[in-house]
């Protein structure tokens, strides 16, 4: 009986050893799956491991990693089903003012410069893109560019216009209306790169518009003169200037070799040629004989024999009347 006893009591404690190895087997060895994300891919590690922290299982699997590298859950957390790894590469970064040389988990340029609280504006321009994939020893480069804006306002200068009374005799003429300047806006943007000009452009914005000048001259054909009316063929409205032959600047011979006085007008030959008989209101009759440097279009110079007369005389608006060849002036 007692050899009995004894042996049954050895079974049951042999049975009690084998459950409590289960058990503790059990509660200890566990499945885990390893994902590690790289620029070039992702790969799996599974494998069972009875290591109670993420450290210790990452040191069981034999797989690589780095303080540097990304972990998921931390390392001296309970290990969990699935660990993630994003393994960290070195970047380099070149700005305007300094030469980063970073290890980033983060393999798109955008999140990465993110990261590095650098601010992109939509001027900058980014090599590679910002939606590029690094890689290891990939150099990112950030060309800072932005405007500089500087405006300022100009004066707009009005016109004239000449309207045909046929109530005003001609050789008269009257303000209708007196001008008005406009203004307008420019803005001048300069795109700078890197503190440094690389491009412009000027924008224009009408504030306001000019207002004509509007001038009345009349278009009646005769023109009386001591009793007689003088023939002539056309008029043409003109401003009329004086001169005279300052003999400290002038050698007193006209364009056309005649002497320079009073009766001689200077004008442009393409509007009234040279040797046309004239007649001009206030003045009187005069020869076309001369020309001037500045007398271009529908301008002429009248030449005085003094210059008190021609200071007189000033700047006027007048109707030039050409003669008809034969008319007596």
């Amino acid at each position: 009986m007692i050899v009995r006893s004894t042996r049954l009591k050895g079974v049951l404690s042999i049975a009690a050893a084998l459950t409590m190895a289960t058990g503790l087997m059990g509660t200890q060895l566990r499945h885990v799956e390893i994902t590690i994300r790289t620029p070039a891919g992702v790969r799996h590690e599974k494998f069972w491991t009875m290591r109670q922290t993420v450290r210790g299982a990452l040191q069981a699997s034999h797989v690589h990693y780095s303080l540097k590298d990304a972990i998921s859950p931390r390392l001296d957390t309970m290990a969990a089903a699935s660990i993630q790894i994003r393994q960290a590469i070195p970047v380099l970064v070149d700005t305007a003012h300094r030469r980063l040389k970073v290890w980033t988990a983060d393999y798109k340029v955008r999140s990465l410069l993110h990261h590095l609280a650098i601010r992109v504006s939509p001027e900058d321009v980014v090599k590679p893109s910002l939606s590029a994939t690094v890689r290891p020893r990939t150099t990112i480069t950030v060309v800072q560019r932005w405007w500089e804006r500087k405006a300022s306002t100009v004066s707009l200068p009005f016109g004239v216009e000449h309207q045909a009374d046929p109530n005003l005799a001609e050789g008269k003429s009257m303000v209708m209306r007196y001008g008005q300047n406009g203004s307008e806006r420019l803005t001048k943007s300069v795109l700078m790169q890197n503190g440094k000009p690389v491009t412009e452009r000027t924008q224009t914005k009408v504030v306001r518009q000019p207002v004509s000048e509007i001038i009345a001259y009349g278009t009646k054909k005769l023109v009386a003169r001591g009793g007689a009316v003088a023939n002539f063929v056309r008029s043409i409205a003109m401003v009329a200037t004086g001169y005279w032959p300052d003999p400290s600047w002038s050698t007193g011979i006209t364009a056309t070799g005649t002497k320079a006085q009073f009766g001689v007008a200077a004008v442009d030959p393409s509007v009234i040629p040279l040797g046309t008989h004239l007649y001009i209101p206030g003045y009187g009759p005069a020869i076309a004989a001369d020309t001037g440097g500045a007398i271009v279009g529908n301008r002429i110079d009248l030449c005085f024999n003094y210059g008190y007369q021609a200071i007189d005389w000033g700047v006027r608006q007048v109707t030039v009347y050409i003669m008809a060849p034969g008319a007596a002036t």
